[in-house]
Protein backbone atom coordinates (compact mmCIF):
# COMPACT_ATOMS: atom_id res chain seq x y z
CA UNK A 1 0.00 0.00 0.00
CA UNK A 2 1.39 3.48 -0.85
CA UNK A 3 0.38 6.86 -0.20
CA UNK A 4 -3.22 8.35 0.56
CA UNK A 5 -3.82 11.62 1.40
CA UNK A 6 -7.31 13.87 1.40
CA UNK A 7 -6.97 16.71 -0.80
CA UNK A 8 -8.70 19.66 -1.77
CA UNK A 9 -9.27 20.93 -4.92
CA UNK A 10 -8.84 19.71 -8.95
CA UNK A 11 -6.60 16.95 -9.34
CA UNK A 12 -3.57 17.72 -11.22
CA UNK A 13 -3.22 16.54 -14.65
CA UNK A 14 -0.20 15.40 -16.26
CA UNK A 15 0.59 13.80 -19.62
CA UNK A 16 1.90 11.05 -21.06
CA UNK A 17 5.84 11.93 -20.53
CA UNK A 18 4.83 12.27 -16.63
CA UNK A 19 3.45 9.00 -16.49
CA UNK A 20 6.53 7.40 -18.16
CA UNK A 21 8.85 9.63 -15.99
CA UNK A 22 6.75 8.07 -12.74
CA UNK A 23 7.00 4.82 -14.25
CA UNK A 24 10.90 4.46 -13.80
CA UNK A 25 10.82 6.03 -11.13
CA UNK A 26 8.62 3.25 -9.72
CA UNK A 27 10.42 0.51 -10.72
CA UNK A 28 13.84 2.32 -8.65
CA UNK A 29 13.69 5.39 -6.92
CA UNK A 30 17.24 5.91 -6.47
CA UNK A 31 17.89 5.79 -10.52
CA UNK A 32 19.85 9.37 -11.55
CA UNK A 33 17.88 11.43 -13.73
CA UNK A 34 19.39 10.47 -17.03
CA UNK A 35 18.76 6.77 -16.05
CA UNK A 36 14.99 7.74 -15.95
CA UNK A 37 15.42 9.95 -18.70
CA UNK A 38 16.23 7.07 -21.00
CA UNK A 39 13.60 5.08 -19.85
CA UNK A 40 10.83 7.83 -20.29
CA UNK A 41 12.74 8.49 -23.97
CA UNK A 42 13.47 12.50 -23.04
CA UNK A 43 16.48 14.43 -22.25
CA UNK A 44 18.41 14.78 -18.59
CA UNK A 45 17.16 17.94 -17.96
CA UNK A 46 13.20 17.70 -19.35
CA UNK A 47 13.21 15.00 -16.82
CA UNK A 48 14.65 17.06 -14.05
CA UNK A 49 12.64 19.39 -14.66
CA UNK A 50 9.00 17.35 -14.63
CA UNK A 51 10.28 15.19 -11.67
CA UNK A 52 10.66 18.84 -10.02
CA UNK A 53 7.38 19.63 -10.63
CA UNK A 54 5.47 16.27 -9.72
CA UNK A 55 7.52 16.88 -6.42
CA UNK A 56 6.14 20.70 -6.33
CA UNK A 57 2.55 19.55 -7.47
CA UNK A 58 2.57 17.32 -4.35
CA UNK A 59 2.20 14.12 -6.39
CA UNK A 60 5.35 12.75 -5.55
CA UNK A 61 5.87 13.24 -1.37
CA UNK A 62 9.18 11.46 -0.57
CA UNK A 63 10.80 8.42 -1.61
CA UNK A 64 11.09 5.19 0.59
CA UNK A 65 13.04 2.14 0.57
CA UNK A 66 11.11 -0.85 0.35
CA UNK A 67 12.35 -3.23 3.34
CA UNK A 68 12.08 -6.91 3.75
CA UNK A 69 11.40 -6.95 7.41
CA UNK A 70 10.37 -10.78 7.11
CA UNK A 71 14.35 -11.15 6.81
CA UNK A 72 14.76 -9.49 10.02
CA UNK A 73 12.53 -12.43 11.71
CA UNK A 74 9.31 -10.11 11.69
CA UNK A 75 5.72 -10.95 10.76
CA UNK A 76 3.26 -8.80 9.43
CA UNK A 77 -0.26 -8.24 10.78
CA UNK A 78 -2.97 -5.71 9.96
CA UNK A 79 -5.87 -5.03 12.39
CA UNK A 80 -9.27 -3.51 11.07
CA UNK A 81 -10.81 -1.32 13.91
CA UNK A 82 -14.31 -0.46 14.19
CA UNK A 83 -15.13 2.52 16.94
CA UNK A 84 -18.46 3.47 17.76
CA UNK A 85 -18.25 6.91 16.44
CA UNK A 86 -15.92 9.11 18.52
CA UNK A 87 -15.59 12.78 18.87
CA UNK A 88 -13.01 14.31 16.61
CA UNK A 89 -11.19 15.12 19.52
CA UNK A 90 -10.91 11.74 21.18
CA UNK A 91 -10.13 10.52 17.42
CA UNK A 92 -7.04 12.36 17.06
CA UNK A 93 -6.61 11.66 20.65
CA UNK A 94 -6.34 7.46 19.08
CA UNK A 95 -4.13 8.28 16.44
CA UNK A 96 -1.39 9.77 18.25
CA UNK A 97 -1.01 7.06 20.76
CA UNK A 98 -1.27 4.59 17.23
CA UNK A 99 1.56 7.10 15.41
CA UNK A 100 3.77 6.15 18.69
CA UNK A 101 4.20 2.74 18.80
CA UNK A 102 7.62 1.56 17.49
CA UNK A 103 6.13 -1.30 15.99
CA UNK A 104 3.79 0.25 14.22
CA UNK A 105 4.33 -0.36 9.65
CA UNK A 106 1.16 1.87 8.69
CA UNK A 107 -1.96 3.61 10.33
CA UNK A 108 -4.77 4.59 7.90
CA UNK A 109 -8.08 5.79 8.20
CA UNK A 110 -11.08 4.57 6.22
CA UNK A 111 -14.86 4.98 5.51
CA UNK A 112 -16.69 1.69 5.61
CA UNK A 113 -17.26 -0.61 8.22
CA UNK A 114 -13.90 0.17 9.97
CA UNK A 115 -12.58 2.95 10.78
CA UNK A 116 -8.85 2.47 11.19
CA UNK A 117 -6.52 -0.11 9.89
CA UNK A 118 -3.19 -0.66 12.04
CA UNK A 119 -0.55 -2.40 10.22
CA UNK A 120 1.96 -3.55 12.76
CA UNK A 121 5.38 -6.36 12.91
CA UNK A 122 5.37 -8.37 15.63
CA UNK A 123 8.58 -11.16 16.34
CA UNK A 124 6.46 -14.09 17.35
CA UNK A 125 2.59 -15.10 18.20
CA UNK A 126 3.42 -13.90 21.54
CA UNK A 127 4.85 -10.58 20.97
CA UNK A 128 1.72 -10.12 18.57
CA UNK A 129 -0.46 -10.73 21.48
CA UNK A 130 1.24 -8.40 23.38
CA UNK A 131 0.69 -5.53 20.77
CA UNK A 132 -2.68 -6.43 19.88
CA UNK A 133 -3.45 -6.22 23.60
CA UNK A 134 -1.84 -2.43 23.70
CA UNK A 135 -4.02 -1.63 20.57
CA UNK A 136 -7.16 -2.54 21.69
CA UNK A 137 -6.91 -1.45 25.32
CA UNK A 138 -6.04 2.30 23.44
CA UNK A 139 -9.20 2.43 22.65
CA UNK A 140 -11.16 -0.19 24.37
CA UNK A 141 -13.87 2.45 25.49
CA UNK A 142 -14.75 3.34 21.72
CA UNK A 143 -14.02 -0.56 20.56
CA UNK A 144 -17.40 -1.86 18.56
CA UNK A 145 -15.57 -4.35 16.71
CA UNK A 146 -11.91 -5.92 15.15
CA UNK A 147 -10.20 -7.85 12.43
CA UNK A 148 -6.92 -9.07 12.36
CA UNK A 149 -5.27 -10.45 9.30
CA UNK A 150 -2.04 -12.12 9.17
CA UNK A 151 0.08 -11.72 6.14
CA UNK A 152 1.20 -15.06 4.98
CA UNK A 153 2.42 -14.69 1.45
CA UNK A 154 2.37 -11.31 -1.05
CA UNK A 155 1.04 -11.86 -4.05
CA UNK A 156 1.34 -8.43 -5.65
CA UNK A 157 2.99 -5.44 -4.71
CA UNK A 158 2.64 -1.94 -7.47
CA UNK A 159 3.15 1.77 -6.86
CA UNK A 160 0.89 2.23 -10.23
CA UNK A 161 -2.32 0.45 -11.18
CA UNK A 162 -1.88 -1.46 -14.92
CA UNK A 163 -4.45 0.73 -15.95
CA UNK A 164 -2.24 3.98 -14.92
CA UNK A 165 1.33 2.64 -17.26
CA UNK A 166 2.58 -0.75 -16.77
CA UNK A 167 5.80 -1.50 -15.44
CA UNK A 168 7.73 -3.95 -13.65
CA UNK A 169 6.26 -5.34 -10.75
CA UNK A 170 8.27 -5.56 -7.31
CA UNK A 171 8.93 -9.45 -6.51
CA UNK A 172 10.11 -10.07 -2.61
CA UNK A 173 12.46 -13.40 -3.12
CA UNK A 174 13.22 -16.04 -1.53
CA UNK A 175 14.09 -15.73 2.05
CA UNK A 176 17.46 -16.10 3.09
CA UNK A 177 19.14 -16.50 5.87
CA UNK A 178 21.49 -12.89 6.43
CA UNK A 179 21.83 -11.00 9.82
CA UNK A 180 22.54 -7.06 9.46
CA UNK A 181 24.66 -5.77 11.18
CA UNK A 182 24.05 -2.78 13.23
CA UNK A 183 25.83 -0.32 10.63
CA UNK A 184 23.41 -2.23 8.25
CA UNK A 185 20.39 -1.34 10.73
CA UNK A 186 20.93 2.29 10.74
CA UNK A 187 21.85 2.59 7.08
CA UNK A 188 17.81 0.99 6.70
CA UNK A 189 16.81 3.31 9.54
CA UNK A 190 18.46 6.35 6.77
CA UNK A 191 16.64 5.61 4.18
CA UNK A 192 13.58 3.75 4.93
CA UNK A 193 11.86 7.30 4.56
CA UNK A 194 14.01 9.44 2.54
CA UNK A 195 15.27 6.75 0.21
CA UNK A 196 16.54 9.78 -2.37
CA UNK A 197 19.14 10.28 0.19
CA UNK A 198 22.64 10.86 -1.92
CA UNK A 199 25.46 8.23 -1.21
CA UNK A 200 27.53 11.41 0.61
CA UNK A 201 24.77 12.22 3.20
CA UNK A 202 24.10 8.64 4.08
CA UNK A 203 28.25 8.07 4.64
CA UNK A 204 27.93 11.12 6.40
CA UNK A 205 25.37 9.59 8.61
CA UNK A 206 26.91 6.26 9.04
CA UNK A 207 30.70 7.35 9.08
CA UNK A 208 31.81 5.44 6.01
CA UNK A 209 32.88 6.00 3.01
CA UNK A 210 30.57 7.10 -0.25
CA UNK A 211 31.97 3.62 -2.07
CA UNK A 212 31.21 1.41 1.57
CA UNK A 213 27.63 2.98 2.17
CA UNK A 214 26.92 1.67 -1.58
CA UNK A 215 28.40 -1.33 -1.44
CA UNK A 216 26.03 -2.40 1.50
CA UNK A 217 23.16 -1.27 0.05
CA UNK A 218 23.70 -3.11 -2.71
CA UNK A 219 24.94 -6.11 -0.71
CA UNK A 220 21.03 -5.70 1.08
CA UNK A 221 19.48 -5.45 -2.17
CA UNK A 222 21.30 -8.91 -3.63
CA UNK A 223 20.38 -10.41 -0.09
CA UNK A 224 16.73 -9.42 -0.63
CA UNK A 225 16.32 -7.57 2.83
CA UNK A 226 15.76 -4.34 0.04
CA UNK A 227 13.19 -4.98 -2.00
CA UNK A 228 13.34 -1.54 -4.08
CA UNK A 229 13.18 2.13 -4.01
CA UNK A 230 9.34 4.05 -4.66
CA UNK A 231 8.13 6.93 -4.68
CA UNK A 232 5.56 8.04 -2.25
CA UNK A 233 2.70 9.04 -3.94
CA UNK A 234 -0.55 11.43 -3.62
CA UNK A 235 -2.87 9.35 -5.59
CA UNK A 236 -5.88 12.03 -4.62
CA UNK A 237 -3.35 14.62 -6.73
CA UNK A 238 -4.31 12.24 -9.54
CA UNK A 239 -7.49 11.83 -9.46
CA UNK A 240 -7.50 8.07 -8.01
CA UNK A 241 -9.47 6.89 -4.65
CA UNK A 242 -7.55 3.81 -2.95
CA UNK A 243 -10.03 1.23 -1.72
CA UNK A 244 -8.92 -1.72 0.72
CA UNK A 245 -10.98 -4.83 -0.37
CA UNK A 246 -10.86 -7.56 2.26
CA UNK A 247 -12.16 -11.10 0.69
CA UNK A 248 -12.92 -14.48 1.93
CA UNK A 249 -12.51 -17.45 -0.38
CA UNK A 250 -14.08 -20.95 0.06
CA UNK A 251 -11.06 -23.64 -0.14
CA UNK A 252 -8.62 -21.69 -1.61
CA UNK A 253 -6.96 -24.63 -3.09
CA UNK A 254 -4.19 -25.05 -5.30
CA UNK A 255 -5.69 -24.82 -8.16
CA UNK A 256 -7.75 -21.63 -7.11
CA UNK A 257 -4.80 -20.05 -5.90
CA UNK A 258 -3.23 -20.01 -9.48
CA UNK A 259 -6.25 -18.81 -11.07
CA UNK A 260 -6.30 -16.09 -8.24
CA UNK A 261 -2.92 -15.10 -8.66
CA UNK A 262 -3.47 -14.91 -12.49
CA UNK A 263 -6.80 -12.36 -11.85
CA UNK A 264 -4.49 -10.23 -9.75
CA UNK A 265 -1.80 -9.93 -11.97
CA UNK A 266 -3.83 -9.12 -14.93
CA UNK A 267 -6.42 -6.57 -13.15
CA UNK A 268 -5.84 -3.40 -14.25
CA UNK A 269 -6.50 -1.74 -10.89
CA UNK A 270 -5.04 -3.76 -8.22
CA UNK A 271 -1.73 -2.43 -6.75
CA UNK A 272 -1.22 -4.76 -4.05
CA UNK A 273 -2.59 -8.23 -2.53
CA UNK A 274 -2.08 -10.76 0.21
CA UNK A 275 -2.67 -13.50 1.32
CA UNK A 276 -4.06 -13.37 4.66
CA UNK A 277 -4.72 -15.82 7.79
CA UNK A 278 -7.88 -14.63 9.58
CA UNK A 279 -11.64 -13.93 9.05
CA UNK A 280 -11.16 -12.93 5.68
CA UNK A 281 -7.97 -14.78 3.33
CA UNK A 282 -7.37 -12.04 0.76
CA UNK A 283 -6.64 -8.39 1.23
CA UNK A 284 -6.24 -6.74 -1.81
CA UNK A 285 -5.44 -2.74 -2.47
CA UNK A 286 -7.40 -1.20 -5.69
CA UNK A 287 -6.54 2.27 -7.03
CA UNK A 288 -9.47 3.56 -8.94
CA UNK A 289 -10.85 6.48 -10.91
CA UNK A 290 -14.51 5.86 -10.16
CA UNK A 291 -16.79 3.44 -8.29
CA UNK A 292 -17.35 1.68 -11.62
CA UNK A 293 -13.63 0.46 -12.10
CA UNK A 294 -13.83 -0.87 -8.20
CA UNK A 295 -16.85 -2.62 -9.18
CA UNK A 296 -15.32 -3.91 -12.40
CA UNK A 297 -12.27 -5.28 -10.69
CA UNK A 298 -14.90 -7.15 -7.76
CA UNK A 299 -16.89 -8.91 -10.79
CA UNK A 300 -13.53 -9.87 -12.69
CA UNK A 301 -12.39 -11.75 -9.45
CA UNK A 302 -16.05 -13.12 -8.96
CA UNK A 303 -15.78 -14.27 -12.55
CA UNK A 304 -12.75 -15.93 -12.00
CA UNK A 305 -13.76 -17.77 -9.41
CA UNK A 306 -17.26 -18.50 -9.85
CA UNK A 307 -19.26 -19.66 -6.57
CA UNK A 308 -16.61 -19.31 -4.51
CA UNK A 309 -16.16 -15.82 -3.08
CA UNK A 310 -18.13 -16.21 0.38
CA UNK A 311 -17.94 -12.34 1.01
CA UNK A 312 -16.14 -9.36 0.29
CA UNK A 313 -15.89 -5.73 2.55
CA UNK A 314 -14.98 -2.52 0.32
CA UNK A 315 -13.27 0.02 2.29
CA UNK A 316 -12.15 3.20 1.29
CA UNK A 317 -8.94 5.17 2.12
CA UNK A 318 -9.77 8.46 3.56
CA UNK A 319 -6.27 9.73 5.36
CA UNK A 320 -2.75 8.00 5.85
CA UNK A 321 -1.48 8.65 9.04
CA UNK A 322 2.26 7.13 9.30
CA UNK A 323 3.42 4.52 6.84
CA UNK A 324 7.25 2.84 6.81
CA UNK A 325 8.53 -0.32 5.65
CA UNK A 326 11.39 -0.45 8.65
CA UNK A 327 9.14 0.59 12.55
CA UNK A 328 11.20 1.42 15.00
CA UNK A 329 10.92 -1.69 16.84
CA UNK A 330 12.97 -3.53 13.38
CA UNK A 331 15.53 -1.19 13.96
CA UNK A 332 16.87 -3.06 17.02
CA UNK A 333 17.77 -6.79 17.07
Amino acid sequence: MRYVQAIEGKSIRIDAKDRKILAAIAENARSPATVIAKKAGTSRDTAKYRIDSLQKNGIIQGYRAVVNTAKLGFDAYHIFLQLNKPSREIEQDLIRKFKAYPFLRALLKFNGRYDFEVAVIAKSVADFDNILDTVLNDCAKYLQDYEVMIISKTYLARTFPRSFLDYKTMQKGKIKAYSPDEKDRKLLSAIADNASLPLYKLASIMGLSPDAANYRIKHMVDEGIIIGFVPIINYSALGYSVYAVLVLINGLSADKESRLKQFINSDGHIIWAVKTVGKHNLLLYVCVKDNDELHETINSLRTYLPNDIRNYEPLIAYEEFHYTYFPESAIKK
